[in-house]
C-alpha cells in the first residue's frame, strides 16, 4: 500500500463543543466545525460532528461524519475516524481515514477509496485537513 495524490485539502473553524460524559478513566466531547477547500481540485465545503473520546493515557479516539457540498452542486457523505493526542504546543493532532460516499456520476470514483489523512486543531479552534488516495 501507498499514499497517492493529495485529495482533500481544506481549512476551518470549529464552531461549538458539547461535553458528552466524563468519569475517571476518560471524557468524551462531541465536536462541530466548517472546513472549506478543495477535493480533487473543485471547491467545497464541509459540515462535520465528530466525538472525541480522551483516555486515561491520553490518547485521543475520534469517530465522525461530515457532509460535503461541491461547489458543482454535488454532495459528498464522510465517515471518518482517527486517533490523536495534544502535542507539547497544544495542537490537537489526529491520524484519520475517510471513507466518502456520492450518488455523483463525476465524483462516483470517490466510493472506491479510502482518504488518509491528517487532521489539526490549534488551542484557536482553528482547523486544517489533508487526506491522500490509499492505494
Amino acid at each position: 500500500m501507498a499514499l497517492g495524490k493529495l485529495i482533500l485539502d481544506e481549512t476551518g473553524n470549529v464552531t461549538s463543543n458539547r461535553v458528552l460524559s466524563i468519569d475517571e478513566n476518560s471524557h468524551s466531547v462531541e465536536v462541530n466545525l466548517i472546513l472549506r477547500g478543495s477535493i480533487d481540485g473543485v471547491k467545497e465545503e464541509t459540515l462535520w460532528t465528530y466525538t472525541a473520546l480522551t483516555r486515561s493515557d491520553g490518547s485521543i479516539y475520534g469517530t465522525g461524519n461530515g457532509l460535503m457540498n461541491i461547489s458543482n452542486g454535488d454532495v459528498i457523505r464522510l465517515i471518518g475516524h482517527g486517533t490523536g493526542r495534544v502535542l507539547d504546543n497544544g495542537i490537537v493532532r489526529f491520524s484519520t481515514m475517510l471513507h466518502p460516499h456520492t450518488n455523483s456520476e463525476s465524483n462516483k470514483h470517490l466510493n472506491y477509496i479510502a482518504l488518509v489523512g491528517e487532521y489539526e486543531v490549534q488551542s484557536d479552534g482553528t482547523a486544517t485537513n489533508k487526506c491522500w488516495e490509499w492505494q
